[in-house]
Formats: structure tokens, C-alpha cells, sequence
């Protein structure tokens, strides 16, 4: 990546999109499904903190670091502020709040953010941690563990009983293997026959071998497809298979919602459908079918694939970082919870979940980084990198929990949740589920490294995870 050509340098002030990588953006979009951090960081080397992208037939992407860029795009009227999500549209559906702008998005996250905050909060992530519970009771001393399938498994169930409410075992599993198969196209099925052979010794694929399958089995996906709207459509053989697949979800939670609203004890139900399902707005008036669909999608899709991945990180980096473990476990041992938050936090700055903190689309021309963009431009926060330049974090690749232990990060700085009026929904939650999980570990055994190098990223839909599955070596505490 080290040799990017640059386009010219503009030479008005005219509206006009800041240079960036030369490549055919047929070569841009698999850069960045399959090494989209390396990408950025060599475009930001070669251009400075802004450059364009060209991803695809999908329209130019501006990507930038700039802090006071950020500030401007997350705050302000946030009715006048349009998404640029519209390039997630087959993965989390129409009527997404990500996808909703203005005055309906304001109104629909007053619908949804009660489930997502104070008790009812409390009560999933104590699910969580019984569920870890019961998965570390099968991890044994000595053997080698990977964290990732575990996480997923347990994060998918706090969500299939939590969120949709579905208490039957046998109906969870079936729900469960069609997300998997969908978020995990193509390879789903396959990762599951894996697991049967296993049940509870996920070791994942090791090595050289576990990142070229990784890579494989990104560049037919929707990490790739979704920047080429004419090969995902629903018409093209490439597509097809997902959209198969897509609809079969589509249509087994549209049975689900509808039961659920017919269910006699509505009422008494705490999973997070049933309260969608009984709120209502101002007006009186409450969510469609297809509206509740297409939330419980986006809250599948990316809530468990994010925590799953932040606890795999999480777990890599301790197993390599054996003094921060160990802090970690002494303020487990004395019941303080505040390492251990610094510590998720720590996680979620070296290896946020998603590439970028927020698009957004702009209504009139913007200035950034010495370059007027034209007013239709998407323009992209590159939070990963602001989480790593070396004037906001000292060493920043150094795992250093402490960062979060005083007056916190420097503002938007730290934007693994995104900002402003569009900030992630389930934050909070993500975070009290992966302290939790955490707190389980480290309270029963110490994590060694599985091989002599911590694990490279690799795309898994838009989430980046580490590309052996978080392979650890467990031993006694």
C-alpha cells in the first residue's frame, strides 16, 4: 500500500472532491472489504487526513480525520442532517432507523431507546453473563480456545431471547442458523458443521491458512457486492443465494412479530419486541410490521456481530499483554468494576467494530482540511485512525486501559458508537455486555497467546474480526 498515486491537487476554491488513490475502484471496494485499516492508513499517508474514495460503482466517498469535521457533521439541527447508510440498505433493510433521516429518525429513536437503558439493560447483560457462565464451565486449562464463535453463539442468544423473546430452545437454533447463514454469506453453513464436529473446542483456523480463508470468503460477500448495486440486485445469479435467504428471515420474523402482538400476556413480556410492539409515538400511533422487522433486523445483524468481535479482541490483546491481565484480574478480584470498563473502552479505541464512525451527505459545500467538497458529497469519519494518531493517544497501539480512567477521551476522539443525534442505540449495552463477559474470564482462567503473533483483522460483513477467531491458550487462575 506503501506506493498510492495521487490525482492533482485542486487549484481553486471552487467546490471540488479532495484527491485520492488512483486504482480502478473495482480495486478500491476489495482493498477496502478485505484491508480497509492498511488502506486507510496509506491513503492518509499519501493525502493527509482527507482523501476520496472511489468504492465501486457506488458514488465517492470524502473519508477524513479531521476532529473539527466531525464536530460539525455529529452536531448542530440534527433534522438537516442526512445519513449516508444507503449503502447498508440489503443488509439492515428500508425502514431502519439507520436509515430513517429528519424527523422521522428523531421520532423512531424515541421509540426504541427505552428498552435500551436503565434496569432492562441491567437484565440482558445478566443474561449475558449466565450464558458465559455456562459456556466457561466446558473450557478446560491447557487447551486452546477460540473466543469469537464462542462470543457469537453467546451474544446471538442474549439477543434471540432478549430481543425477540423467544423462549422455545428449538425455534432459537432455527432463527439462529438462518442469521447465520445470512450475515456470514457464503460461509455460514460451513462455520456450523464446524461447530457440530466441535461443540465446545472452537479452535478456529490458525495462522496464514485462517487469513487467506478469511479473505476467501470476504470477497464474494456483501462486504464487496454492497458497492456494486448492479451485481447485489435480486436479479443477478451472483445474488441470488443471499436474497434467498434474506427473505426466508424476512418472513420468519414477520410470523414472529405477529405472534407476538396476538400473545394474551403482551403485557407482561420485558423481551425488547414486545415493548416495540405496545409503544406508541405522540400521535398514538405504533410500528408496522414491516417497521419492527426491519429494527430487529439491524439489531441482530449488528449488535451481536460488534460485541462478539470487541470480546475476541479483547481477549487477544490480554493474552499478549499479560500486566494489564493481571491488573485486570486483581480489580475483578476486588469487585471494581472501573478497570474493567477502561478496559472495554481501551479494547473498542484499538479495534473498533466498523470502519467508519458516521456518513453522513452533505446539503450544502463543506470545508475540510483546506478542500471545499461539493454540496451531494458523502462524507465519512474515519474513527479507527483518529483512535490512533499519536497527538490525542501516546503509543496508541499500546493497550493501555488507564487512557479511561481520568477525565477520559479528548472530544470526538473516541467514536467506536458514532456521534451525535445518530450514536449507536445499543452502546451501553455493548459495553456492559463485553465487561461482563470479561469479568466471567478473567475471574476463572489466564489467557496465553496461541501463536507467536497477535491476529490480523478481517472483515466479517462490515465488522472486523480477528481472523483466526481470537485464538487463546487457557490456563488456571
Amino acid at each position: 500500500m506503501a506506493a498510492l498515486e495521487a490525482a492533482p491537487r485542486p487549484q481553486t476554491r471552487a467546490p471540488a472532491l479532495p484527491p485520492g488513490p488512483a486504482w480502478p475502484p473495482a480495486v478500491q471496494a476489495a482493498l477496502w472489504a478485505i484491508r480497509a485499516p492498511q488502506l486507510t492508513r496509506a491513503a492518509h499517508a499519501r493525502f493527509g487526513s482527507t482523501f476520496t474514495l472511489r468504492l465501486g460503482t457506488s458514488p465517492p466517498v470524502v473519508v477524513t480525520t479531521d476532529r473539527d469535521a466531525a464536530r460539525r457533521l455529529l452536531t448542530g439541527d440534527p433534522l438537516t442532517k442526512r445519513h449516508g447508510n444507503d449503502v447498508l440498505r440489503p443488509m439492515v433493510r428500508d425502514r431502519s432507523v439507520l436509515l430513517l433521516d429528519g424527523a422521522e429518525h428523531l421520532a423512531r429513536r424515541r421509540l426504541l431507546l427505552p428498552p435500551f437503558h436503565g434496569e432492562r439493560v441491567q437484565a440482558y447483560a445478566r443474561l449475558m453473563g449466565d450464558l458465559v457462565e455456562g459456556e466457561l464451565d466446558h473450557w478446560r486449562p491447557g487447551e486452546v480456545v477460540a473466543v469469537l464463535p464462542v462470543a457469537q453463539d453467546v451474544a446471538l442468544e442474549v439477543i434471540l431471547r432478549a430481543v425477540l423473546g423467544i423462549s422455545d430452545a428449538a425455534e432459537r437454533a432455527r432463527v439462529g442458523a438462518l442469521v447465520e447463514d445470512l450475515v456470514a454469506y457464503p460461509t455460514g453453513r460451513l462455520r456450523r458443521g464446524v461447530r457440530r464436529r466441535e461443540p465446545r473446542r472452537r479452535s478456529g483456523i490458525p495462522g496464514r491458512a485462517g487469513e487467506l480463508a478469511q479473505t476467501l470468503a470476504t470477497l464474494p460477500s456483501p462486504a464487496v457486492l454492497t458497492f456494486f448495486p448492479e451485481i447485489k440486485g435480486r436479479e443477478n445469479l451472483v445474488a441470488r443465494r443471499w436474497w434467498t435467504l434474506r427473505d426466508r428471515v424476512d418472513a420468519l420474523l414477520d410470523v414472529h412479530i405477529e405472534a407476538v402482538r396476538a400473545d394474551r400476556r403482551l403485557a407482561e413480556r420485558d423481551d425488547v419486541l414486545a415493548l416495540l410492539v405496545q409503544a406508541r409515538d405522540d400521535d398514538g400511533r405504533g410500528l408496522s410490521t414491516a417497521d419492527l422487522r426491519d429494527e430487529l433486523w439491524a439489531l441482530i445483524a449488528a449488535g451481536h456481530e460488534t460485541t462478539a468481535a470487541t470480546l475476541a479482541w479483547a481477549t487477544q490483546r490480554l493474552a499478549f499483554a499479560p500486566e494489564v491481565q493481571e491488573r485486570a484480574a486483581a480489580a475483578v478480584a476486588a469487585g471494581d468494576r472501573r478497570f474493567v470498563q477502561a478496559l472495554v473502552r481501551e479494547v473498542l479505541r484499538l479495534h473498533t467494530p466498523v470502519s467508519l464512525a458516521a456518513v453522513r451527505i452533505l446539503d450544502e459545500p463543506f470545508e475540510v482540511d483546506g478542500h471545499l467538497v461539493p454540496a451531494g458529497t458523502q462524507i465519512a469519519i474515519d474513527g479507527p485512525n483518529i483512535h490512533l494518531d499519536p497527538e490525542l493517544w501516546p503509543a496508541p497501539h499500546e493497550l493501555r486501559p488507564e487512557r479511561f480512567l481520568g477525565d477520559g477521551a479528548p472530544p470526538y476522539a473516541w467514536l467506536p458508537f458514532g456521534g451525535g443525534a445518530r450514536r449507536c442505540i445499543g452502546a451501553a449495552l455493548a459495553e456492559l455486555e463485553v465487561e461482563v463477559a470479561l469479568t466471567a474470564i478473567l475471574r476463572r482462567f489466564r489467557l496465553l497467546p496461541a501463536a507467536p503473533r497477535p491476529e490480523a483483522g478481517a472483515r466479517r460483513a462490515i465488522v472486523l474480526v480477528p481472523h483466526a477467531g481470537g485464538r487463546v491458550r487457557l490456563a488456571a487462575r
